[in-house]
């Protein structure tokens, strides 16, 4: 079959390109969309290491 006989519909290239664009278009929308780093920082002053009730379990666990 040449490329001349085609059959109609979408083929395989042109599904792989459609699927990467829409992958690629969906990740610089999430990326423009994000806040940034600075205004993350601000909504949460209280950042950093805190040892909870789970993180103390798992560190008992943990013990050998």
């Amino acid at each position: 079959m040449n490329s001349d006989e085609r059959r109609p519909g979408i083929h395989r290239r042109d599904f792989l390109f459609r699927t990467t664009s829409g992958v690629a278009l969906g990740v610089a929308a999430a990326m423009t969309a994000a806040p940034a780093p600075t205004q993350a920082a601000e909504a949460a002053p209280e950042s950093g290491y805190r040892e909870t009730e789970h993180v103390r379990t798992a560190y008992a666990l943990a013990r050998f």
